[in-house]
């Protein structure tokens, strides 16, 4: 279905001066993600996370009305009207909310479309919107939370029709789920492949020395750009050295850096599966989501790729989709490819299946995606071409969810950590320190088991357990420890770990209290200490 809209051209990035202006009347107007909130309230910021723009036009016209313009309230209530709900405001509102910048800047920076006159329309050209990270710049410091700002494509709420084929997409849940479960180590080079808009750019600045950042368009590189020069001062950037600190390269994928290697790599790749039509060019694919390639080959190319850009300790962190054929596990396909990838040198993994989608399912949450749904004969033939494409390789599902990869270090002895993992339940983000912290308790036990089980453990404080057995039962028939915070995993255990993780209480050893849980209870000890090893792993139990 051919777009209904044409993108306007990307923001202008050659004087860094304005966007410094920019920036100064963003923070007078307290446009920032707690002012906004404040503004609109609760309901309204949650329906606005769901695409839904109504609550907060109701509350934004309310606060118009309410506050003078010349106040902070009224600037922040333009410039959301404006920016995020649509709603029409004029030159002279835009002008009293941007006192430095003004109307006249903001059409230097192309960020507006408007007439001659005070009292004409103001239309957006892109999104801009507030974003909060938290920044520590040394991991021995409290993190504190700092406002940004992201500029990106116009939302489908902005857009007549379907999104251009072009489209740069801004902050996404996709995006915040990626930047929620990054491990924020200290890193030399990070490299984020995809970039899109840059917004995990803005993030590894505050923990690697260097990032690289690539991407298939170049329109999304400009809009990196100009988030970068407009976040430069909170981000401590020189914004006459930019690159220093960050490269921007275009081009598919890996082939900008071909024969280098990095300490951390992020990415939310084009990972979408969208059949291809007779006679379709790469232009009229969606760059932000599509790669072109046949079913989830991109993901194939990828996982068996990466671990060759990658130093030695050095990770992957990504996410993902991959297709279920019928009568397969969901980790076929995965594991297909971490045996692929490892042909060539080790590589440690860890998938979590998040979701799992039927055909139809997909096929409806890709198409509502770019608002296809709005062009209903063009829906309906693109619907169908989906269902063909899965069932001409017998595809039963589409898993999605996200990846972990490793390099091992050259000091590392222990087998390569493997895990494939279902959690399909709500979790608890950021998981980023999470997964550190499980990551380096695999490989610690993988090196020297024993070294591990002579340290005292406790139950971690997030932990309780359930007991489930009918009435009139003597015991239990089911047992689960369950964890309130981070993945929230709930296992069923064995009585024996029951009375294990009821004595670990920091006082003995993981060895005494195995050697005392067995001898009690006749269990056989080699069960009873892989599970132990198991919820330990887990999390389920601290040194």
């Amino acid at each position: 279905m051919a777009p209904t809209s044409v993108s306007p051209p990307p923001p202008l990035t050659e004087e860094p001066e304005l966007l410094g202006t920019l920036r100064e009347d963003l923070l007078a107007a307290d446009y920032t993600n707690a002012g906004v909130a404040q503004l609109l309230g609760e309901e309204a910021v949650s329906a606005l996370d769901r695409e839904q723009v109504v609550p907060g036009q109701l509350r934004v016209t309310e606060a118009l009305a309410e506050h003078r313009p010349g106040t902070a309230e009224h600037a922040c209530a333009v410039l959301a009207a404006f920016w995020l709900l649509a709603v029409e405001v004029t030159a002279a509102q835009l002008d009293a909310a941007l006192p430095r910048l003004g109307v006249h800047g903001l059409k230097r920076l192309r960020l507006v479309q408007v007439g001659d006159e005070d009292e004409a329309l103001a239309a957006p050209t892109c999104d801009l919107r507030p974003y909060q990270v938290q920044q520590r710049h040394e991991l021995s410091q409290q993190p504190r939370e700092a406002d940004l700002w992201v500029a990106s494509d116009l939302s489908a709420h902005q857009v007549q029709g379907a999104l251009p084929h072009d489209h740069v997409l801004g902050v996404g849940q996709a995006s915040l789920t990626l930047a929620g479960i990054t491990h924020r180590r200290r890193v030399g080079t990070a490299l984020d492949i995809g970039t899109g808009c840059g917004i995990h750019v803005l993030h590894l600045l505050d923990h690697a020395e260097r990032v690289v950042a690539t991407d298939i368009s170049a329109r999304a590189l400009d809009f990196t750009r100009f988030n970068l020069l407009l976040n430069a001062e909170t981000l401590r950037l020189d914004p006459r050295r930019l690159s220093d600190r960050v490269e921007l390269l275009h081009g598919s994928l890996l082939e900008p850096v071909a024969g280098r290697t990095f300490d951390l790599v992020v990415s939310n790749p084009p990972f979408v599966i969208t059949p291809r039509r007779d006679g379709e060019t790469d232009a009229e694919r969606y760059t932000y989501r599509d790669a072109g390639r046949r079913g989830d080959s991109l993901m194939d190319e990828l996982i068996t790729s990466l671990p060759a850009v990658l130093n030695p300790s050095g990770t992957v962190q990504m996410l993902g989709n991959w297709e279920i054929e019928e009568g397969t596990d969901w980790s076929a396909r995965p594991r297909t490819w971490v045996e692929q990838a490892s042909s060539s040198a080790p590589v440690e993994a860890w998938f979590i299946q998040r979701d799992q989608q039927t055909p139809a399912q997909y096929a409806e949450t890709w198409l509502r995606d770019a608002s296809e749904e709005r062009d209903i004969p063009g829906y309906r033939s693109r619907y169908h071409q989906y269902l063909q494409d899965f069932e001409s390789r017998r595809i039963a599902g589409i898993g999605f969810g996200m990846i972990w990869l490793r390099r091992p270090a050259l000091t590392d002895t222990g087998e390569p950590l493997r895990r494939f993992e279902e959690i399909t339940s709500e979790v608890q983000q950021p998981l980023g320190p999470i997964i550190g912290q499980t990551v380096e308790r695999c490989l610690a036990v993988a090196q020297d088991l024993e070294a591990e089980l002579e340290q005292t453990l406790s139950v971690a404080p997030d932990v309780t357990e359930e007991r489930y057995q009918r009435f009139g039962a003597p015991h239990p028939e089911v047992i689960l420890a369950r964890q309130g915070a981070g993945l929230r995993r709930a296992r069923p255990i064995s009585s024996a770990a029951a009375g294990f993780l009821s004595a670990a209480d920091g006082e003995f050893t993981a060895s005494q209290l195995i050697t005392a849980v067995t001898a009690l209870t006749e269990t056989d000890e080699a069960a009873l200490r892989a599970e132990v090893v198991d919820l330990y792993t887990d999390g389920f139990l601290h040194p």
